[in-house]
């Protein structure tokens, strides 16, 4: 694929658009093929519950991505007896619900090389704070 398609706005679109649907057939098929296995719930019966036919449930699951309307969605989660729970996750890595922001993204950390023999450790007491680096020989306070 070439890099002007994956910047092209349309296409980034399309394939977003492609991946979210893909993601809830695979979660409904997941949880359907878990009920069938633990609860022997049959297509049929489960077309019953949503309202539909053994049919287009087939054609649901099979070929393709169905274009499902939220009315259908949550027909379906109703069926299976589950909750459904939507986040939204930004560039940021800021996490956001129905209810606001849910959490702040993580705190960007640095790596730093120390040898193996070296212990790193955090020495905190009521008048101040010093990182105490040990080796098998020394002993040094760096504040």
């Amino acid at each position: 694929m070439s890099t002007s398609k994956k910047n092209d706005p349309k296409f980034k679109m399309s394939f977003d658009r492609a991946m979210l649907r893909s993601t809830v057939v695979s979660l409904f098929w997941g949880i359907l093929s878990e009920r069938k296995k633990s609860d022997g719930l049959t297509l049929q019966a489960f077309a019953k519950k949503v309202g539909t036919s053994k049919h287009e449930v087939s054609r649901w699951f099979g070929k393709g991505d169905p274009n499902w309307t939220l009315n259908t969605i949550a027909s379906i989660a109703n069926a299976l007896e589950v909750e459904l729970r939507i986040e939204a996750v930004d560039s940021s890595g800021r996490i956001f619900k129905a209810s606001g922001i849910s959490s702040e993204p993580p705190a960007k950390t640095e790596a730093i090389t120390v040898p193996p023999s070296v212990r790193i450790t955090k020495v905190t007491n009521s008048s101040e704070s010093k990182i105490r680096t040990e080796t098998n020989a020394a002993f040094s306070a760096v504040s």
